[in-house]
């Protein structure tokens, strides 16, 4: 019974978010209501969130996943993050900051690592190829994920996006015949990578204090 509340939850929470993208309905994008890629990700969180957490991760954590899964699914679309769900998540992680659910020094390194450090890489990158790697929906996502993971993490969240970005990059060049100038949305990768090093934290934290270390 307690499994089919939890899931049920999310896929509430899932269908709130849903609602919020066909409200914003950004460059005509719309999900349709037979599309349930949102609902069932966000009831696969909040089961795992309140199978293995303390309540107020647990919750931060539903929260946190269920807003990177509908930027997600807008940027893949549109190549735009809604500015609405950045703000949610800001509220959202300053509102457990001030509950001590997150370190505040920790929050501040890891909004360093991800906010500012790529802002000043995107403005050299610019500076010197004209180019700009980077978007500023993503900077602002790595404010939210930052604040979120920590410094540590955070890195490692970065390099498993850029990563998986190439990799996804060559994939597609192999298919559709490589093109330098071809964009891919860096939206999905960041939510993927923060989401996956989250866990991968909970269930490996010797493999982590080894960065620290």
């Amino acid at each position: 019974m307690e499994i089919i509340i939890l899931f049920s939850s999310g896929l509430v929470l899932g269908f709130c978010i849903k609602q919020i993208v066909n409200w914003l309905a950004i460059d005509g994008f719309i999900l349709n209501r037979s599309n349930l890629v949102l609902e069932f990700l966000c009831g696969l969180s909040v089961l795992w969130a309140f199978d293995n957490l303390l309540f107020p991760e647990a919750l931060l954590f539903s929260i946190i996943v269920g807003i990177l899964a509908g930027i997600a699914i807008v940027d893949y679309n549109t190549f735009e993050i809604p500015i609405v769900f950045i703000i949610a998540g800001i509220i959202v992680v300053i509102m457990r900051i001030f509950t001590d659910n997150i370190d505040f020094s920790a929050a501040l390194w890891g909004v360093f690592v991800g906010a500012i450090i790529p802002l000043i890489l995107i403005g050299v990158l610019w500076l010197i190829t004209k180019r700009q790697g980077m978007g500023f929906g993503d900077i602002q996502m790595g404010i939210i994920l930052g604040a979120w993971l920590g410094p540590m993490r955070m890195a490692i969240t970065l390099f498993c996006a850029s990563v998986l970005s190439l990799l996804v990059w060559i994939g597609v060049s192999l298919i559709k015949g490589f093109d330098k100038d071809r964009a891919l949305p860096y939206g999905p990768f960041l939510s993927f990578a923060g989401t996956g090093t989250y866990i991968g934290s909970f269930y490996y934290p010797e493999f982590f204090h080894l960065f620290i270390i």
